[in-house]
């Protein structure tokens, strides 16, 4: 990493093969369900390393507890699981020292070893907040290379879920969006990103924290009306919590249920659109599939030329073209989409091109006298 520094803190020396974890810890209920997860859904097998993110926040405080837990629950036979702790401070705030300073405190008191990267996103050119984003799960990587470990756990929660759900769902998003983030996915050629307290609530990490007699740090622009993560935490979630107390949980196991009919809808668009770097395809054999299952073919291959640009797309662009390909019109038509994508309909195939209009016509869906080729 360009804009990054490595020192080492706190869990000074080798660390035991078991975090000294509080008995209160071991026994509490949430373990059973975090152990459940890494196994089941983030597909932790065995033991070896697991690096956690932790900024401080009741939510990482909390998965590090959760997953020290479960490694101390292992009996003397099985593979020892460890956790490693990262905090990686980002210079953007006043308490950022203080937050680092706490975090390698606890880990000296769970015996836990810490390792600490410092970033600089408002050094890096474009949106602070991306840069911030890239510049984290760099370093979480590199401390995953550093220490050997297979897995990088996050503390998304039930919470976080929930605002990604209404995220996807108010922006119009297919079952792509509406599956939410993902129980695991790479992080690089070797490790694995893992999110095992997504179907967890916030208070239920606040009481795991409570019952270790540990404290946390708060950060204030997790509730920043300026952004619209914020916005949602400090007025809507709020509301929903109100109204339906579960709400979190119940949108998380949505997620869930929706992340699966993802994955089997990704299966039939393999089956039809082939591999997604593909962008021609036989017009006859597309034109069989309903209007929805061709949008969601669109949209995929869309995402190969350029994931905003994919992001972008909504029924407006996408209903019009499978209508296009299902009809008997024969005459070459072109219909432009956002990025400066352009899908051309022809009486026998269709294709998706990058770079404005293929016959030099604007528009959307206009009929073109150009004979196909």
């Amino acid at each position: 990493m360009a804009a990054a520094a490595h020192r080492e803190g706190g869990g000074s020396g080798a660390p035991p093969a078991k975090a000294s974890v509080p008995l209160a810890v071991r026994r509490h209920p949430i373990i059973r369900e975090v152990s459940r997860r890494l196994a089941d859904h983030c597909g932790v097998s065995g033991g070896g390393r697991i690096v956690i993110g932790v900024s401080g926040g009741p939510d990482s405080v909390g998965l590090l507890l959760a997953v020290a837990a479960v490694g101390a629950r292992r009996g003397s036979q099985e593979p020892a699981l460890e956790p490693v702790a990262a905090h990686v401070n980002h210079h953007l705030r006043r308490s950022a020292d203080a937050d680092q300073e706490f975090v390698s405190k606890l880990c000296d008191r769970l015996g836990v070893a810490a390792h600490i990267r410092d970033v600089w996103p408002d050094r890096e050119p474009g949106n602070l907040a991306a840069n911030a984003r890239r510049l984290r799960y760099d370093a979480l990587a590199d401390v995953a290379r550093t220490v050997g470990a297979r897995w990088v756990a996050v503390a998304h929660h039930a919470e976080d879920q929930l605002e990604t759900l209404l995220i996807a769902l108010c922006r119009g998003a297919g079952l792509g969006g509406l599956g939410g983030m993902p129980f695991s996915r790479p992080l690089d050629g070797e490790r694995m990103l893992i999110r095992p307290l997504l179907g967890v609530p916030k208070s239920s990490l606040c009481a795991l924290c409570r019952a270790a007699e540990v404290g946390w740090r708060e950060d204030p622009t997790n509730k920043d009306p300026s952004t619209l993560r914020g916005r949602l935490r400090r007025d809507v979630l709020p509301a929903l919590a109100e109204i339906w107390p579960h709400a979190a949980m119940r949108g998380a196991a949505a997620a869930e249920v929706l992340d699966m009919a993802r994955g089997l809808l990704q299966r039939h668009l393999e089956e039809v659109f082939g591999d997604p770097a593909l962008s021609c395809w036989p017009r006859a054999q597309l034109r069989k599939l309903p209007v929805m299952l061709l949008a969601a073919g669109l949209r995929r291959a869309a995402g190969e030329f350029a994931k905003d640009a994919a992001d972008a797309l909504v029924r407006a662009h996408l209903e019009p073209v499978a209508e296009a390909i299902r009809d008997d019109d024969l005459r070459p038509r072109e219909f432009q989409w956002p990025g400066g994508l352009v899908v051309v309909v022809r009486s026998r195939t269709v294709e998706l091109v990058k770079g404005g209009s293929v016959f030099g016509v604007r528009g959307s869906g206009q009929s073109l006298p150009n004979p196909e080729p």
